[in-house]
């Protein structure tokens, strides 16, 4: 089983696709991938007063660069189902969620107080069966940022791969695009864990492998000609 852990954005869209209220779309069973965390939830936005419309899934509502270069709407059916099924998102205000999961605007952040310790403290703890579960045994294609991974708590055996950019000899900070076009072509081009040094978007390229206990470091380097 392949999974695909992707960032969830501060910046977000206004769009209303959905004229329900989130508690409505959740008694339909719509909208929700991981509804044994609604009562935690429905705690979080009562206690911190958090609106639940208008709506729209994750995939809209978040607008920060990942999401942007991802495109996922103009994604090929294929790739968008594949995304569906293995694609999960830690949340500030959700936990985890799905990419077509519906979401409200909200303006928290994992360092958001919520019963005397942070949003990113709460979720870590509680997300810890629901993750043994649903990562047991599986790839996880890690495009997090270092704040979302730290309310991640990974089990052993998971095998977990991840990337890093280097533009010229300089490491690259901001690698929201970089993420989203390595996703793409994984989907896109059906790499696996066999042949992932065959990736290479714009005039990146896979420079160096290395696996050590389960996490396998990509490091992927450009001339510096694109982004």
């Amino acid at each position: 089983m392949h999974i695909y852990l992707l960032p969830w954005s501060r910046v977000q869209s206004r769009m209303d696709m959905v004229r329900k209220d989130l508690s409505e779309v959740w008694r339909e069973g719509i909208g929700n991938r991981f509804p044994e965390l609604n009562p935690l939830r429905e705690a979080l936005i009562r206690e911190l007063g958090v609106g639940t419309t208008p709506l729209a899934p994750a995939f809209r509502r978040y607008k920060g660069r990942f999401w942007e270069e991802l495109s996922f709407w103009a994604l090929p059916r294929r790739v968008q189902e594949e995304i569906e099924r293995g694609g999960v998102i830690p949340s500030p205000l959700m936990g985890l969620v799905g990419i077509s999961d519906l979401l409200p605007t909200y303006g928290l952040d994992w360092r958001t107080t919520f019963r005397e310790e942070s949003l990113r403290s709460f979720w870590r703890s509680h997300l810890e069966e629901l993750v043994r579960r649903l990562f047991e045994g599986a790839v996880l294609w890690d495009f997090l940022s270092t704040e979302d991974r730290r309310v991640i708590p990974f089990p052993e055996n998971t095998r977990r791969v991840t990337f890093t950019y280097y533009r010229g000899n300089k490491r690259v900070i901001n690698t929201l695009p970089h993420r989203a076009y390595t996703l793409r072509y994984i989907l896109e081009m059906k790499v696996g864990l066999e042949d992932i040094g065959r990736i290479n978007f714009l005039d990146y390229k896979v420079e160096e492998v290395e696996e050590k206990e389960g996490l396998i470091r990509v490091k992927m380097r450009s001339e510096g000609r694109y982004i």
